[in-house]
């Protein structure tokens, strides 16, 4: 039996030599550890210094060597590293996160999540979380997340928002969810504090806002989704803060979307006009101080006067020429 526990302390001491201690690189914040390199598998005996509150495991664009795994952020890793308020962990083909309940702001943004575990019943004190450039389908986890104030969820799979999940977020005001795939979006779901919310290049196919309020919302994008109508002045009701609001859909008809716009214009909101076509394309035109497509009769008229005046501007060019070349023989004569 002595032997049997000498060997187990053996072991045990040896397992503590050859854990992985990993140093932080120099960096002028005092409470900030900077890593380049990590390496974990749940089980593995890793150690870090004492000391600080911020964690960052970024790989440098500079660095000759392989890049960071992490497959899964558990809670035995959250605890080798002091149970810091705040993690920056990027680029570690992560496909788990266990969420610290006690973790105030994190970044986990460019990896492979596919899952994040909520499994502690203690309140989540998070505030801050970057999950964009992921593998994310369900986001149900999120209503659980009651102190959030900002959330990153942008190049996602995401076919599906539910109200559930965004219902119970009643600090949130910073939403990103650009590049996604859901074709509806939970509107009347949106907590009153929102003061930005970002749908940019997406497949929304619906805008309402007749029965919301969002009195803080201050900045909106819905450009690039496939939307074929949007109630501006439903908009500015639901959203009297509202300051900046890019909105531009292809489904939209061009003089539809100039009256969106003169609206917009008309209530000092600021938009934007990406691809300004006018300058470069002749089926394109200024109306109003908006940039629309010419209606198709108009852009074949367009079309028709170019011909025109090209084959006048060759008859002249040929006909000068020819002038030329009588006045040069009469002279040599």
């Amino acid at each position: 039996m002595l032997r049997l526990q000498t060997l187990f302390s053996f072991l045990s001491l040896l397992a503590i030599a050859i854990a992985t201690h990993y140093e932080c690189l120099p960096y002028p914040v005092a409470s900030l550890c900077r890593i380049e390199f990590i390496s974990y598998h749940p089980g593995d005996q890793v150690s870090f210094p004492t000391g600080y509150q911020q964690y960052q495991i970024k790989s440098s664009p500079s660095a000759k060597m392989i890049s960071s795994k992490v497959k899964t952020f558990d809670s035995e890793l959250y605890e080798a590293m002091h149970r810091p308020s705040s993690i920056e962990m990027t680029n570690t083909e992560m496909q788990t996160l266990i969420l610290p309940a006690e973790l105030s702001m994190g970044d986990f943004s460019n990896n492979h999540i596919t899952l994040v575990n909520l499994s502690n019943p203690e309140n989540y004190q998070i505030t801050y979380l970057d999950l964009s450039s992921n593998s994310l389908t369900n986001i149900d986890f999120i209503s659980r997340l009651v102190n959030l104030e900002v959330l990153l969820l942008e190049s996602n799979t995401m076919d599906h928002i539910p109200s559930s999940a965004l219902r119970p977020l009643t600090k949130l005001k910073y939403l990103y969810l650009e590049y996604n795939y859901f074709t509806s979006f939970p509107w009347n779901a949106l907590p009153s504090s929102m003061i930005h919310l970002d749908c940019y290049f997406g497949s929304i196919t619906t805008a309402e806002f007749s029965r919301i309020s969002v009195p803080s919302l201050g900045y909106l994008n819905l450009q690039y989704n496939s939307l074929s109508t949007i109630n501006v002045t439903d908009l500015l009701q639901a959203a009297p803060k509202l300051k900046e609001a890019h909105l531009y859909n292809s489904h939209i008809d061009s003089l539809e979307m100039s009256r969106i716009f003169a609206e917009l214009k008309a209530h000092n909101v600021s938009f934007d006009e990406k691809y300004d076509m006018c300058n470069t394309d002749d089926n394109y035109e200024r109306k109003f101080g908006i940039c629309v497509h010419r209606r198709p009769e108009e852009s074949t008229v367009s079309i028709g006067k170019a011909v025109l005046l090209s084959s006048l501007v060759i008859v002249t060019a040929v006909l000068f020429l020819y002038i030329v070349l009588v006045v040069f023989r009469h002279m040599n004569r």
